[in-house]
């Protein structure tokens, strides 16, 4: 989450339970976003975890 939105979370809850609702609309989108940052990290962990493998037999096989 930026600082801009954090900043604007923090307004937002100064101007009292009126804002409850925008508030929840802005987390939830910023949790949308971890989501997909999240899935793109497990992707890149992934993709890293089949190189190790591979160098790993590539060293099985010349030692």
């Amino acid at each position: 989450m930026s600082i801009r939105q954090m900043q604007q979370i923090a307004e937002l809850r100064r101007q009292g339970s009126a804002t409850t609702k925008d508030r929840r609309i802005l987390l939830e989108a910023h949790k949308n976003k971890l989501a997909e940052q999240i899935e793109r990290l497990q992707e890149h962990y992934e993709v890293i975890n089949e190189k190790i493998e591979i160098y790993h037999q590539w060293e099985l096989e010349n030692s």
